[in-house]
């Protein structure tokens, strides 16, 4: 199972292992997941997504 899931729509990234219902996760569209390779954090910045602030405290 993936660690991160990015939403395409508002370029934010997900923990998934600490997903809260404030991420509103389960409304992401389809076509609007990113799973990132190497499936980190430092690579979803690279990416220039943003971190939700419920799901990854920084």
């Amino acid at each position: 199972m993936p660690g991160y899931l990015g939403n395409k729509s508002d370029s934010q990234v997900h923990h998934l292992a600490a997903m809260t219902q404030d991420c509103k996760i389960v409304e992401i569209k389809k076509l609007d997941k990113v799973y990132f390779v190497p499936d980190t954090i430092n690579q979803a910045i690279i990416e220039k997504f943003t971190q939700c602030k419920h799901c990854i405290k920084n």
